[in-house]
């Protein structure tokens, strides 16, 4: 019986060519959609979830909660926080201690000579039982060699960079030409999918060695909080938030005085939440997962509404088929069950077609997310289960309403074909028109998306960050860095050169801290500090409000401020505060005289507000020589750039950026967003266009004798597309009714997330409409030519 069914399938498909092809063409395209954003959405889900004890692991995160209702939110807290945990809470199986260098040049020596490498988030001195809370494939060695001093242990990936195909163990790197450490052992590379990246990792009584001042100062202050120190805490199932909450106070009491508890919070922040808490770095945004999410089902179900159009169209020339099966026997069971098997048949068909599109589409979707993501059919069990599961949902959606209603069709009707009603009418319709609510509701979301990051790419940042390279500058020596901007400014194609701690607007986190104006008390706000010297104004054209330009030296003791500072104070006019002194908490309480005041710019990307900025000279904090370039030339410049660098550093590694390169990075997920709704709307267009491509062919070979009539009696070509295609036309337009306040609901929520934003206009949604409208006339219009253009005793002729 099972074998009849398949025979017969596969006849009635080969017979009806066309519409199988749609078929699988439709399904297809939205099977392999969903597959593509199942692997993304699940590799974003399971950012550090591969560590046995994740579910128990815990980061301590705090918040600074000041006066002016502001919070600043660190990933980091107290140095001894969690180890105060555990004397509180007994229950605290363990914790582990985390201190990030954010950046550090690494020497090494090795056959081919001593190399220094600039290294970004990648050192880290780690307690031993980081080991024991995370998991790590050691390749060579294991956690108890570093337990002493001077020791180090490195993935893979840098044991080959550092030291080609040598062996690393016993080799020796430095650290800032001020730290030595011996390799004591190798791990396997990171997964791709973690937060956790470091990859060069020192004991933890390397620290105490390296920088003992800062060790003191972390342990005698509570206040030292930075992203440097970073604490986890391994908890059992059964400890409540209260008990959490109530030893944290506790600890509150003893570290802080009464009027700084309210401003200091800690809380335990889930290992599994990093990955989607903005607040504490670049995260995913869940949200986006969520949206991808309902686009992945829209796109499968469309698919599935265009399978459900076009069996139902089809049912009225079966209709004899069915009737004839029923008259000689065959039950409501077994015609349901060959309709049933015919939808498979067409279901595994695309199935398999999606993916040959999945494998065209991964090297673009793995260059977008700038990783490779994972697609391995054969050993994914979990992808497996999706596609079973997927195509089985498929297959039971497009075919279950189809076969149930045809086989309960009676045989008198069938035979007939008196069985096509209006219900399968109303249903098509309705599905139509949800089909372009999806549709139109993308088309609307690309329009807002695309316009919102091109937006935020160009609008003025007050500051110019065009033709500006940022060079690593590993060693801050006044003679040093006169040396190299006497070589540098040297070339006319160099316009300027600063020596300053970062860009305006950089992904590093800026220092930040207590003001004081004149004799006034502490300010309740934190202000951002750039440590520059006078070449910044110039190099990045910022504009001078009052006052002049600060003086380069050591430690000038001179301040521009930015006018949200300059409000801040209290003051209005920028010529009021010059002359007056503040002292900088960001640089160990500095006293500086206001010398100028400078026009707002942005220091963190578009999403959030103007803060108050300080720019002071502080040599010592100089990362960066950022060089300013006259038009042309670039490459040729950036040869020489690279020349003057390495004969002023011999020993390192020369490296670089652009300024607005790294500042197009910081939208990476809006940019991700905008691509993949883009995608999605032009897949949802093909599948719903396909589905109108079939639909109004069906209706135009069942009107054939229709149409030869009224062109016989008059009717002009123009008059029988208008016939054919205006309830299709009808049916987009109400779509828009829908889709329109749908979309904006949705666009107005997201562009909450920007502190700039544009405006939705009417003529965005006018537009999609429009472009809606045309898509769907195309597909229709080129159907219902080519049936009006048919020869009138053809026509006439056909017994359709």
């Amino acid at each position: 019986m099972l074998y009849n069914f398949f025979k017969l399938a596969i006849r009635t498909l080969r017979r009806q060519r066309w519409y199988t092809f749609l078929n699988v063409l439709g399904l297809s395209l939205g099977i392999a959609g969903g597959l593509l954003l199942f692997q993304f959405i699940t590799y974003h889900l399971g950012f550090d979830r591969y560590h046995r004890k994740a579910g128990q692991l815990y980061r301590v995160v705090s918040s600074l909660h000041l006066a002016d209702g502001s919070v600043v939110n660190e990933p980091g807290a107290p140095l001894d926080i969690s180890a105060s945990l555990k004397e509180q809470i007994p229950e605290v199986r363990d914790y582990a201690v985390l201190l990030k260098v954010p950046t550090v040049t690494v020497g090494v020596s090795g056959a081919n000579g001593h190399k220094f490498f600039t290294e970004k988030e990648t050192l880290a001195f780690a307690t031993l039982s980081w080991f024991s809370l995370f998991d790590y494939t050691w390749l060579k060695g294991n956690p108890s060699l570093l337990q002493e001093s001077h020791t180090a242990v490195v993935t893979r990936r840098l044991a080959a960079k550092y030291f080609g195909n040598e062996d690393p163990i016993g080799k020796t790197i430095s650290l800032d030409n001020a730290f030595t450490a011996t390799i004591t052992g190798v791990l396997e590379d990171l997964p791709a999918n973690t937060d956790l990246q470091t990859e060069l990792f020192l004991s933890r009584a390397s620290f105490t060695s390296w920088h003992p001042e800062v060790e003191r100062q972390m342990h005698a202050s509570w206040g030292f909080i930075n992203s440097w120190a970073q604490s986890f805490v391994w908890l059992p199932a059964g400890v409540s938030g209260g008990k959490i909450g109530k030893a944290i106070d506790q600890l509150k009491a003893q570290h802080f005085g009464a009027d700084l508890q309210s401003v200091y919070q800690f809380h335990l922040q889930p290992l599994k939440e990093i990955h989607f808490d903005a607040r504490f770095g670049d995260a995913m945004r869940s949200s986006l997962l969520v949206t991808l999410a309902i686009i992945a089902t829209f796109l499968v179900l469309i698919a599935c509404f265009n399978f459900v159009n076009l069996a139902t169209a089809q049912s009225g020339r079966r209709a004899q088929e069915i009737g004839t099966r029923k008259v000689l026997g065959g039950t409501a069971a077994s015609i349901f069950w060959q309709f049933m098997i015919e939808t498979a048949c067409i279901v595994l068909l695309a199935a398999a077609l999606s993916l040959v599109w999945v494998c065209l589409a991964l090297p673009v979707f793995r260059d977008w997310l700038q990783t490779r993501l994972p697609f391995d059919l054969l050993r994914d069990r979990r992808l497996q289960s999706f596609l079973l599961l997927l195509t089985f949902f498929v297959t039971v959606v497009a075919g279950a309403y189809p076969a149930l209603i045809v086989s309960r069709w009676k045989p008198v009707s069938a035979l007939k074909q008196q069985v096509v009603g209006s219900v399968f009418a109303l249903l098509r319709k309705g599905l139509v028109v949800l089909q372009h609510v999806v549709v139109q509701a993308l088309i609307i979301c690309t329009l807002i998306i695309t316009l919102q990051v091109r937006y935020v790419k160009n609008v003025d940042p007050g500051f110019n960050k065009e033709s500006v390279v940022m060079v690593p500058v590993p060693d801050t020596s006044a003679g040093k860095q006169s040396w190299l901007k006497q070589r540098l400014v040297t070339d006319p194609a160099i316009r300027s050169v600063s020596f300053c701690y970062t860009a305006p607007l950089t992904g590093e986190k800026y220092m930040a801290g207590s003001v004081s104006y004149d004799a006034r008390a502490w300010e309740d706000f934190a202000s951002r500090s750039i440590p520059a010297d006078s070449g910044f104004l110039h190099t990045f054209q910022l504009q001078l409000l009052a006052g002049r330009n600060i003086r380069s030296g050591d430690s000038s003791h001179e301040v521009l401020i930015n006018e949200t500072l300059l409000h801040k104070f209290g003051f209005h006019a920028p010529a009021q505060v010059i002359g007056h002194r503040i002292v900088n908490g960001a640089l160990g309480d500095l006293p500086t005289t206001v010398v100028g005041v400078v026009k707002d710019f942005n220091v963190q990307p578009l999403y959030g507000e103007l803060l108050p900025v300080m720019i002071t000279p502080f040599s010592p904090r100089y990362n960066y020589a950022a060089i300013k370039l006259g038009g042309g030339r670039q490459e040729e410049v950036r040869q020489a750039i690279q020349k003057a660098w390495q004969a002023t550093y011999p020993d390192k590694v020369f490296e670089y950026h652009y300024v607005n390169e790294e500042m197009d990075s910081f939208y990476h997920k809006d940019d991700l967003l905008n691509k993949l709704i883009d995608v999605t709307a032009l897949v949802a267009i093909i599948i719903s266009c396909l589905g109108l491509s079939g639909l109004i062919s069906f209706f135009a070979a069942r009107r054939t004798r229709e149409i030869g009539i009224r062109k016989v009696l008059g009717a002009t070509v123009p008059g029988i597309v208008y016939l054919l295609s205006k309830d299709f036309l009808i049916m987009v337009a109400e779509a828009l009714l829908v889709a329109v306040p749908v979309a904006w609901y949705f666009m107005n929520e997201w562009l909450h997330n920007f502190a700039y934003r544009i405006a939705i206009g009417w003529w965005i949604f006018a537009l999609a409409g429009l472009l809606s409208t045309l898509i769907a006339l195309c597909t229709v219009g080129y159907q219902s030519i080519r049936a009006a253009l048919v020869n009138p005793a053809k026509s006439l002729r056909s017994e359709g």
